[in-house]
């Protein structure tokens, strides 16, 4: 993404609530294969309850090392 100048606008990557999501994807799909839990996730429809679920599920998968 440019502006107006032509300078470039870096949007920070760590901030943004997809990046996070996929980041704690990669953690329980790691996770998941590290204590041999065979898991299938359907993440809720509300954007707003994705993340919290997920880190439910990385907490119940920590739980069985």
């Amino acid at each position: 993404m440019n502006n107006k100048n032509g300078e470039y606008i870096m949007r920070d990557p760590a901030k943004s609530e997809e990046f996070k999501q996929m980041i704690l994807e990669r953690m329980l799909d790691d996770l998941c294969k590290l204590t041999e839990r065979d898991i299938f996730v359907m993440l809720p429809e509300n954007s707003d309850e994705r993340i919290p679920y997920i880190k439910k599920e990385i907490i119940k998968t920590l739980e069985k090392l």
